[in-house]
């Protein structure tokens, strides 16, 4: 049924109430095509931030709605229909997409799924193509039904200002919400649930609210210091004659010098795109632009000052105190490496003791930075040779190769329990399909003939953590906003909130607080460290 004036949609609002109020379970299958001039670039379709709404189809188990949105000045009275006392569970074929674009028009279901991410998930890091996410492509995978073969170039509205040039997409996308809930069904019940895949899928989805509420809050930038700060390596490029540094120069201002041009927005933040699902391992990916990136004050002076608070606003900044060295302690798992945590020890004193053979209160400032890079170096199954570029790369350490031996063997001999879980990885045949898994179910999976000792090591790892550090962030979204705060930004293990200063220290205690406690839930064995501090800037 299309709905085009706002009558129609009060109407279609108070059936769609009554089929969810009905049925034992609401559901409800939503799809939506942008809207498109016949003169606008066909890739702004696929920018969320960018597209109009164009139609909107809601379907329940009784009837599909198809609504023409530009005919529609409001579409609030949904709202009700998707947070009522009894909220539907909503399904899309694209949740992140989707999400954006209705928050723009005041919607945001409280329950959602998402056929998208249950495909990432299925999909076990082993995706070959995007077009195996595609809604259509889904169908057929997993409900055994053909796709109309004309429906399937794409979901996008051609409208010249009175007519939609192409009305049939109206037909497509009340055939996807009426299937999306059919499909997603299919993909929990038959796939994730029997993988043992469930409740990584409903950490992502709950999560994906506080991602896109992230992303539109964006982080302030100082754009003029910015530019200050990039044409001092310019200056610095020219003036020196050095190569090593020269090189370094170059890359940043290839890197980071126009950002202030192409990515500052007119209220002088940065918006980047953040996608949870990025990476094999459920750590999240960064671009337009890549903020994950940003070099820290050692190798680029006053860039991260440039990342500020908005007036009468103060940053919290918080990250995860050794966190890849807790979370292999807690699966590997090592007694040693836990009892070092439990006492409140330093795991790099344990280390340097070791290979110094003396007691820990004794290792010296250069043993324990010999120790930071073994502890690090060795953790995911770094061979000897290659510790030895890791160590003068990243830590200034020369070692010959008879020094990167006992350093391995140091590391292995502090933790046991570390060496055994290594082992065990190690005993894995390539020859046969491999996974491993996180602690909530992620799977990475190694067809026969591409298995990776490295990265079987380090994907538990990392995904635990990053589902520990999902957990808080779905967490801290309505919690910040209590304080009239939100979060801005997350790179890697680290998370900032920009909170109004009159209630800096109670945020900070909240955001420390609720880290530890969501680490803690997929991480039982072992004490979780949050380091926190209030600052004006990303580098105070």
């Amino acid at each position: 049924m299309s709905v085009r004036d706002p009558a129609a949609l009060q109407a279609a609002a108070a059936a769609l109430a009554d089929d969810l109020a009905a049925a034992a379970t609401p559901l409800l299958g939503v799809a939506l095509a942008p809207v498109l001039l016949p003169n606008e670039r066909r890739e702004a379709a696929h920018d969320p931030r960018r597209v109009r709404p164009g139609l909107l189809a809601l379907a329940t188990e009784a009837r599909t709605f198809v609504l023409d949105c530009p005919y529609l000045p409001d579409l609030r009275p949904l709202a009700p229909v998707l947070a009522g006392p009894r909220p539907p569970y909503v399904v899309f074929p694209d949740a992140h997409f989707y999400l954006t674009v209705l928050a723009r028009l005041g919607l945001a279901p409280p329950r959602l799924g998402c056929t998208r991410t249950a495909a990432l998930l299925l999909a076990e890091g082993t995706l070959a193509r995007d077009d195996e996410l595609e809604f259509h492509n889904l169908v057929e995978r997993y409900l055994k039904r053909p796709f109309p073969a004309r429906w399937k170039q794409g979901q996008i509205a051609l409208f010249d200002g009175r007519e939609y040039l192409d009305w049939d997409r109206g037909a497509v996308l009340a055939h996807t919400a009426g299937r999306a809930t059919e499909l997603l069904r299919a993909m929990t019940h038959d796939h994730l649930r029997p993988r043992g895949m469930s409740r990584a899928f409903e950490l992502e989805c709950k999560l994906l609210p506080a991602v896109v509420a992230m992303e539109s809050a964006g982080v302030a930038v100082d754009g003029a210091r910015f530019a200050a700060v990039a044409d001092g390596w310019r200056r610095e490029r020219e003036a020196t004659a050095d190569p090593e540094r020269q090189a370094q120069l170059d890359k940043l201002i290839t890197s980071y010098a126009n950002w202030p041009r192409d990515y500052i927005e007119k209220d002088g933040r940065m918006r980047p795109h953040l996608d949870p699902l990025g990476t094999d391992s459920g750590r999240f990916a960064c671009s337009r632009p890549n903020l994950q990136q940003v070099p820290s004050e050692y190798k680029a002076p006053g860039l991260r000052a440039c990342f500020r608070a908005a007036p009468g606003h103060t940053l919290v900044i918080a990250d995860y105190a050794q966190i890849e060295l807790r979370v292999a302690a807690h699966l590997a798992p090592c007694a040693a490496l836990r009892e070092v945590f439990r006492a409140g020890r330093d795991p790099h004193r344990a280390t340097a003791a070791t290979l110094a053979r003396k007691p820990e209160a004794e290792v010296t400032p250069h043993e324990r930075k010999l120790a930071k890079a073994i502890n690090f170096g060795f953790l995911f199954g770094m061979g000897a040779e290659r510790f030895r570029d890791y160590a003068q790369t990243h830590y200034d350490l020369a070692l010959d190769l008879a020094a990167a031996e006992r350093a391995r063997e140091a590391f292995f001999s502090t933790f046991p329990g570390i060496a055994a879980w290594h082992r065990r990885v190690g005993a894995m045949s390539p020859r046969e399909d491999n996974f491993v898994r996180t602690t909530l179910g992620r799977r990475k999976r190694f067809p026969a003939g591409h298995f990776s000792f490295n990265a079987a090591l380090n994907i538990p790892v990392q995904g635990t953590a990053a589902e520990g550090f999902k957990k808080a962030m779905t967490a801290l979204h309505p919690a910040l906003a209590e304080l009239g705060g939100r979060g801005v930004l997350c790179v890697h293990d680290e998370y900032l909130a920009e909170v109004p200063e009159t209630h800096a220290e109670a945020a900070r205690t909240l955001v420390q607080q609720t880290m530890q406690a969501a680490m803690a839930e997929v991480v039982p064995s072992v004490p979780i460290a949050v380091d926190s501090r209030v600052a004006p800037s990303w580098a105070e």
